[in-house]
């Protein structure tokens, strides 16, 4: 949930994936940011995996992909430019799930949420992708939640962001009352049911008027 940018494309020059990633390494100097660089084998056989343990989840094997991850250093997700050997722009998940055939090539975007961050930011970041697409991926392809990458509209960005901004408040306000802190004893079945419920109303105002019904099978 919240405004995301998501974006794909080609590199228009496998060749200059260093001269990018120099770039960007430079950008993430002068802002602040954290920059890693991504450098896997490529001739080599893909074999990456998610694998579960009691620990979580975890990447193992060689995923192919080679570029560059900036960490703005506020609320924003990380930015993904990484390539693999046919210079398809790859998240390193995306990457595991198109290597597993969970996800198909089609599907793959890679993305950044900037909702806990500012319009001021995600606008900067925009301008970041524009320069990505006219110097090196003149593909990219670029989906905004927040409408600026389309239109330029600040205002409706913000009005965007701030009414998320607000449902995640009413969210947060209603799972913290006393009447689901009594779910903790319950199965999740019964507490998913219950988040569910409270989502829906929050989607659909006029429902706000309504008493909230108790879990099936539960008194609260």
């Amino acid at each position: 949930m919240g405004v995301t940018l998501h974006y794909r494309g080609t590199l228009d020059d496998p060749r200059r994936l260093p001269v990018l990633c120099d770039e960007l390494a430079d950008v993430a100097q002068a802002m602040g940011w954290t920059a890693v660089r991504i450098d896997d084998d490529d001739d080599g056989p893909l074999d990456a995996r998610l694998n579960h343990d009691s620990d979580g989840a975890r990447i193992e094997g060689n995923v192919g992909l080679k570029g560059i991850v900036l960490t703005p250093d506020d609320g924003s997700e990380s930015l993904w430019f990484c390539f693999d050997r046919d210079g398809q722009l790859r998240s390193l998940l995306g990457q595991v799930l198109l290597l597993d055939g969970t996800l198909k090539p089609e599907e793959s975007w890679a993305f950044t949420k900037t909702q806990f961050s500012s319009p001021e930011r995600h606008v900067w970041i925009v301008g970041l992708l524009r320069y990505v697409q006219k110097h090196y991926v003149a593909n990219l392809d670029v989906r905004d939640d927040g409408g600026y990458w389309d239109t330029g509209d600040l205002t409706e960005l913000r009005r965007r962001m701030d009414l998320i901004n607000a449902k995640i408040g009413e969210m947060a306000a209603a799972l913290s009352s006393p009447r689901f802190a009594a779910l903790a004893g319950q199965s999740a079945e019964d507490i998913v049911a219950a988040i569910e419920q409270v989502a829906r109303r929050l989607h659909n105002p006029a429902d706000a008027a309504k008493p909230p019904d108790d879990p099936p099978n539960r008194t609260l």
